[in-house]
């Protein structure tokens, strides 16, 4: 999958300086068939996921939860419908600029990866709310340096 930018809204809170720790944005969605209301600040998502799956229409926004993760160390982050993902951050920012995080999504087998600063990951889980909406992440990551 590509990387991609979400709406400028969606800022990782700052961390406390230290190149040890990655501060980590996950962007929770609802995806649906049922409607075609995109909420704006999903816009690129909805398009992105849809090259992939076009018979999701509808995209809603439910949450966003940022997390400082020291490097090598696994943090849970609560999802909607009682699900959780783990995210474990590999290394730190290389020489390339990208870090490499491995994810834990519910009901999926491990994905590592190497992102760039500030470009989400999108994740289209397998996972089902009682309603029948998909479960989407989307997972940003950049080097904690106390600066917004």
């Amino acid at each position: 999958m590509t990387s991609l930018v979400l709406a400028t809204f969606l800022y990782a809170a700052p961390c406390a300086t230290d190149e040890k720790l990655v501060s980590v944005t996950v962007v929770i969605v609802l995806a649906t068939d049922q409607n075609a209301v995109v909420d704006p600040k999903l816009k690129e998502l909805a398009k992105g996921v849809q090259k992939r799956d076009s018979k999701l229409t509808g995209f809603k926004l439910v949450a966003t939860e940022c997390k400082s993760i020291p490097v090598g160390e696994v943090a849970a982050i609560n999802l909607t419908d009682k699900q959780t993902l783990r995210v474990r951050v590999n290394a730190s920012k290389d020489e390339n600029g990208r870090i490499t995080l491995t994810l834990y999504p519910p009901g999926m087998d491990a994905v590592s990866y190497a992102c760039t600063c500030e470009k989400f990951f999108p994740v289209v889980t397998p996972h089902k709310t009682k309603a029948g909406e998909q479960l989407i992440i989307a997972v940003m990551a950049k080097p904690c340096t106390g600066k917004k």
